[in-house]
């Protein structure tokens, strides 16, 4: 699926949404908030934290994680190259129902 930039607030973000941190895109860059798009939930990638090295193109929804996300909530994998998001799941990930 295809990333979709946001200037929401991380709590309005939509599944398969990303928020810049900061916003403006000439400031260094601190990370980015995905919202999942298994589960809805947020969560946060810091740049050089767990080895996660982002790289930005010239245009925002050309983003590139080099190493997956693991969703905080439901544990699925969340592989990011070029803008394209694609979900793995493993052991780890956890079976959420919503009723």
């Amino acid at each position: 699926m295809k990333l979709v930039p946001s200037s929401k607030r991380p709590c309005r973000l939509e599944r398969g949404e990303v928020r810049r941190v900061p916003q403006d895109r000439t400031n260094l860059l601190v990370g980015y908030h995905v919202c999942c798009p298994r589960c809805g939930f947020n969560t946060p990638a810091l740049a050089g934290h767990d080895d996660v090295n982002i790289a930005e193109g010239d245009e925002p929804d050309d983003l590139t994680f080099s190493k997956a996300l693991r969703c905080t909530f439901c544990g699925v994998l969340m592989h990011v190259r070029h803008g394209e998001l694609r979900l793995e799941e493993d052991a780890d990930v956890r079976h959420i129902s919503f009723r």
